[in-house]
């Protein structure tokens, strides 16, 4: 909890009862507010707060948080002021932001704890039986997951604790499903957009006859993107890594390092992140731009460089790409190159734990190569000594979300195949209600154990409900071939903001384009469970 929170801490003790106590232990990574705050936080009432979230848009509903103001401590009075368990569940629903929390109400003697609908921050707890109560001595909701009896929260439900004889858990608030606009397929505009699929037309001229159709919806997804992206760059100090500890020490500092960094494959959703980043992100700051590569096998090639992995080629395209919008632009592309050596040392002592409850194959490559990646540890693209750059940066930018909201996995193409319009709908809506039990949880204990704030534009509030707004057509159209009809609304994005060919790159995932599920030569299935990392685990019972 220290690396993720590196910039405050504190512990407080109280009584629940004759029968229970309760520790609070909060370690803060400062980015709102004119100066830190120490959790966890007591208001007058003696209520208790642990807050590991951002509320974006410098609002909760129609309640403006005054410039300077710590989020969490504006959260705390406004929570002050419910009596209700109802009343602290809505109030939490309508935050634009990811969180996770535990909130000790005092006049009720009852704990509420959970997290945004999407699961965007890990929050775990021991694991309950099926009526909610505790099998073990003690209850443990913590954001690590270094305890081997540790599950991760469901994020479809708000919760209540209380402490009688034993401690009983209750759902108190039940999220409504996430839902696409089911507009019927017979609307005359869908019937404008039939594409000349001879062998001679372009993948440029598909996208173009797609803009002069949808020209509406695309500017209305680069105008939600971008509030998303502004409100999480903006949401800082405006300082580094290293300058924010000088400057918590008195110093008077103006920081001209990176603050901001990308998770950048160069494939089209990171890619699209960086261009709209340029837009929104002071013309003299930098951005870092992180590409991890870990070693190809080459015995047909043995001179060829190891690490230009399929991630590291279309990266550099994308930076010439970026470079030719903002020539001005200080772009840090920043090669991170992880021999197999440093994989199996860092898996063994860092990363398993990280990545637990998860656990299988698919578990462990994404969760090594996204951690190697926000270590942010390479050398930057034209330096000529090879000097190591550490990305100072305090916010770092991921994609996640893209695929899900516009079919961009290779088994949406199958349902389409299957089941037309219907089914590609059904599959949607059930990932986007998934989305909270595959992966946001362990991303986020990954990234933030750099002491950095991993944030997730593709998943603000408003641009899902933009998405799901749209009729599926003006999104995808799935007749078209890989690399162009999945995720084409924002194909048409990058196409039109001038990222021409990462406009028509296929997806590929992190896992094989940086090449980790290759490095240790192992024929598995992604959904095996991983010995590698149950090897690996060092947990406390």
């Amino acid at each position: 909890l220290e690396r993720r929170g590196p910039d405050a801490s504190h512990e407080i003790e109280i009584d629940l009862s004759t029968s229970w106590k309760a520790t609070f232990s909060g370690h803060t990574l400062w980015l709102q507010g004119d100066f830190p705050v120490p959790q966890p936080l007591v208001d007058s009432s003696g209520n208790i707060l642990l807050w590991n979230g951002d509320v974006f848009y410098s609002r909760i509903g129609d309640e403006h948080i005054p410039k300077g103001h710590s989020d969490t401590k504006f959260l705390l009075d406004k929570l002050e002021n419910v009596e209700t368990v109802e009343e602290i569940c809505n109030t939490l629903e309508i935050i634009k932001g990811p969180w996770s929390l535990i909130y000790y109400k005092k006049s009720l003697n009852r704990i509420i704890t959970g997290r945004d609908r999407f699961g965007r921050h890990s929050l775990l707890w021991n694991c309950l039986n099926g009526d909610g109560e505790l099998t073990c001595p003690q209850l443990i909701i913590s954001s690590s997951s270094q305890c081997s009896t540790l599950c991760e929260i469901p994020a479809s439900s708000l919760y209540q604790i209380s402490f009688e004889n034993t401690i009983s858990v209750k759902n108190v608030y039940s999220r409504n499903p996430y839902a696409i606009n089911k507009k019927p397929v017979s609307d005359h505009e869908f019937f404008g957009w039939i594409p000349d699929l001879l062998d001679n037309t372009s993948s440029d001229q598909i996208i173009s006859d797609y803009l002069n159709i949808w020209q509406k919806e695309v500017e209305g997804l680069k105008a939600a993107l971008l509030d998303s992206i502004k409100s999480r760059v903006h949401c800082q100090p405006m300082l580094c890594k290293a300058c924010v500890l000088l400057h918590l020490n008195g110093n008077q500092i103006k920081c001209t390092h990176s603050k901001v960094a990308i998770l950048f494959s160069g494939g089209l959703d990171s890619s699209v992140l960086a261009a709209l980043t340029d837009r929104v992100w002071p013309e003299n700051e930098s951005i870092d731009l992180l590409n991890v590569a870990f070693p190809l096998r080459t015995k047909s090639n043995p001179t060829a460089n190891k690490f230009d992995v399929p991630d590291r080629l279309t990266g550099l395209q994308a930076l010439e790409e970026l470079q030719k919008l903002n020539p001005s632009r200080k772009w840090n592309f920043c090669k991170i190159n992880v021999e197999l050596e440093e994989l199996l040392e860092m898996r063994k002592s860092r990363i398993a734990t990280l990545i637990h409850p998860a656990s299988t194959v698919l578990d462990d490559s994404i969760g090594c190569a996204q951690w190697f990646a926000t270590r942010g540890r390479g050398v930057l693209t034209g330096c000529s000594n090879n000097e190591e750059y550490v990305s100072p940066a305090r916010v770092v930018l991921m994609g996640a979300g893209a695929d899900e909201q516009m079919a961009g996995y290779a088994r949406h193409r199958q349902k389409f195949a299957n089941g037309g319009w219907p089914l590609l709908v059904s599959e949607i809506e059930m990932e986007m209600n998934r989305i909270s039990e595959r992966n946001l949880g362990r991303d986020n204990r990954i990234l933030a154990d750099h002491g950095r704030a991993p944030r997730l534009p593709y998943l603000d509030e408003m641009v899902v409900e933009y998405l799901a707004h749209l009729p599926i057509w003006t999104k995808v159209d799935l007749r078209l071939p890989i690399g162009l009809g999945d995720k084409i609304i924002l194909r048409a994005l990058a196409f039109q903001m001038g990222l021409n060919k990462t406009a028509i790159e296929p997806k590929r995932a992190i896992q094989f384009g940086s090449r980790i599920a290759k490095t240790e030569a192992r024929k598995e299935k992604g959904s095996q469970i991983c010995d590698r990392l149950t090897k690996s685990l060092v947990l406390e019972q």
